[in-house]
């Protein structure tokens, strides 16, 4: 494993870590309880980018093999 693929990795785990402290609010919309509140739009936010972000990391992955 080069630095570059240890560093990518490293940044996936610390997406997937962040998302921890999100862990109930994600539970809630999980179950359909929507609310429309400031948070949750938040957290649907923050969820889409770490999406996108791991669409690019498979991204790259596939490009590299």
């Amino acid at each position: 494993m080069d630095s570059e693929q240890a560093q990518v990795i490293s940044e996936r785990d610390q997406l997937w870590a962040s998302l921890r402290g999100l862990h109930p609010e994600i539970e809630r919309l999980a179950r359909g309880n929507f609310d429309g509140g400031d948070l949750q739009k938040l957290v649907i936010e923050v969820l889409a980018r770490i999406i996108i972000a791991e669409m690019e990391f498979r991204k790259r992955d596939e490009a590299s093999s």
